[in-house]
């Protein structure tokens, strides 16, 4: 498996680094706005970072780009004549230096909005995306590149295609409308933690390919997630129980880190413990599994994917072939794809710990899961 893939696949929650600047800033007018909301949105000066990604040589990837699509196909049609621009050359060369910078340049984006031909700070998001793992940046990268982005935009008419696109891009927000129902998973998790967030932001493209990443971030007392996902997967030959099942299960499985996190750092010693047997849990040959380097990322990976089903037997039809169904590709998943190699027991056993008491909150569960896993070490 190539690096590339390697990442894609399983880079699916990831911690933004940390430095002195300020990351967001939530003033009064923005915490009345969005308070209670979920948005979805495909933002401008996002979609012409991806746009940009899509005409580089380290971008030429369907794992990174989703070249599925008439969209891309259009995309390519426009803007070729632009791909040897030198915003072009710069970002192929920042992806080739660590292809994490294709989740970093978007993140960071975020905190910029056009003003006429003038790409501008919102002051909302600051800083967000400062780094992944070992890597990170100094200062955010979209400030230095500014005007070469402007100029790019200008040459290329871009945002004249974005206006021309929007009736696509609002298609794609119904089928999260119809397939994702992310207001209903909110209050499931929610009625399952103690933790509260107050805004859930899905930023997403039609050009992206297998990224999904999150975080959540707090200021004057307001949280809110951004999440970071690819569109809707609506594969016609499925049924839209199944779509949906599937897509609630792709995003479900990015939220609920934002709950789970917090919950396992008060047992982290516990965790450490534990899965610091790290050949027990994982198959070490597959490489997507370094990604995951210490107990508690472990251990919190296990619980995400195991929490979407107990979240399935709450709102789906146990007995339907879609259940079935989506329940075997979640094992085949993890286990034969990811190579966590417990994972259908460790989630049969969570499931039937939840079919005794499924008003239980999920720390409660926390001490019979971790026995059961200490058990598992001495097999």
């Amino acid at each position: 498996m190539t690096k590339i893939k390697m990442i894609i696949l399983f880079l699916l929650s990831f911690q933004f680094g940390y430095s002195q600047e300020k990351e967001v800033s939530f003033d009064t007018n923005y915490i009345k706005t969005n308070d209670g909301k979920t948005t979805i949105e495909i933002n401008e000066v996002q979609e012409l970072i991806y746009t940009i990604f899509s005409l580089t040589k380290n971008g030429d990837n369907p794992n990174i780009i989703n070249k599925e699509t008439a969209y891309y196909k259009v995309v390519q049609e426009n803007f070729k004549p632009f791909f040897q621009h030198e915003i072009v050359l710069a970002f192929d060369k920042l992806l080739e230096e660590n292809i994490v910078n294709f989740i970093l340049l978007p993140g960071n984006a975020y905190g910029f909005r056009f003003d006429e031909n003038k790409i501008v700070a919102t002051n909302v998001y600051k800083f967000p995306a400062k780094g992944i793992g070992k890597y990170e940046l100094k200062e955010n990268p979209i400030i230095n590149y500014i005007s070469l982005l402007e100029d790019f935009a200008n040459k290329s008419n871009f945002r004249k295609f974005y206006k021309e696109n929007k009736s696509y891009y609002l298609s794609l927000k119904k089928d999260y409308e119809k397939f994702a129902e992310i207001a209903i998973q909110k209050k499931w998790i929610e009625s399952k933690f103690d933790t509260r967030i107050n805004s859930y932001r899905v930023l997403t493209s039609p050009l992206l390919g297998s990224i999904n990443a999150t975080h959540t971030f707090e200021d004057n007392d307001f949280k809110e997630i951004l999440l970071f996902l690819p569109t809707i997967k609506n594969d016609e030959t499925k049924s839209d129980l199944y779509k949906k099942m599937l897509n609630i299960r792709i995003i479900f499985t990015e939220i609920d880190h934002n709950y789970v996190g917090p919950v396992s750092e008060k047992y982290k010693e516990k965790i450490n413990s534990i899965f610091n047997q790290r050949s027990i849990w994982v198959d070490e040959s597959n490489k997507g599994t370094q990604h995951y380097p210490n107990p508690i990322k472990l251990f919190d990976e296990y619980l995400t994917w195991s929490l979407y089903t107990l979240y399935a037997f709450d709102h789906f039809e146990k007995e339907s072939v879609e259940f079935k169904e989506i329940m075997n590709n979640l094992n085949e998943i993890m286990v034969e794809k990811r190579g966590f190699i417990k994972f259908k027991e460790f989630n049969l056993f969570l499931l039937e710990q939840y079919k005794t008491n499924n008003e239980i909150k999920v720390e409660k569960l926390y001490p019979m899961l971790l026995e059961w896993s200490e058990k598992q070490n001495k097999l």
